[in-house]
């Protein structure tokens, strides 16, 4: 949650800085950049879709503190899913803010993601039984394939709509 809160900052101040000190064109490579990623991301979930098989590996092993530490850490930042959600996602809608309201909504994106990953953490173990059916992936996948794809019409939207 504190790398989070870290990230979306950066994002927001880092398309305020875009804004300010450079040309739109910057933007748009960005805008550019993460609709790549996207189609991909959405490539890649519409792929384990018609897969219809999903792993399940419990072959659980006991891990030290350290272990989980340096594993969260890992999957933090070696992640390009955290840098799109918060750098590119987050930065990109915030960057027609004024710098109060760029702030204003840096605050409520980092309650949310304090909120978010806080209810996740407490409700896994209620949620692990069902994380265990075909099913279920199958519908979270479909949910993930639709949301991802209407952030990337906004974003193309947006990007042919302002430049």
């Amino acid at each position: 949650s504190i790398s989070d809160v870290l990230l979306i900052f950066v994002g927001i101040l880092l398309f305020h800085y875009f804004q300010q000190y450079f040309s739109t064109y910057i933007e748009i490579l960005l805008n550019i950049l993460l609709i790549i990623f996207l189609v991909y991301f959405i490539y890649l979930k519409i792929k384990i879709l018609k897969k219809k098989k999903v792993n399940f590996d419990s072959n659980l092993k006991k891990i030290t503190k350290s272990e989980i530490f340096f594993k969260t850490l890992g999957f933090t930042y070696l992640n390009a899913h955290v840098y799109s959600d918060t750098v590119f996602f987050l930065g990109n809608f915030s960057k027609n803010f004024l710098l109060k309201e760029k702030i204003n909504f840096g605050v409520g994106a980092s309650l949310a993601s304090f909120i978010f990953f806080f209810l996740l953490g407490y409700l896994s173990k209620y949620m692990s039984k069902y994380a265990q059916n075909e099913n279920v992936w199958k519908y979270i996948n479909i949910f993930i394939i639709v949301f991802m794809t209407l952030i990337c019409l906004h974003i193309i939207n947006q990007t042919i709509y302002f430049y």
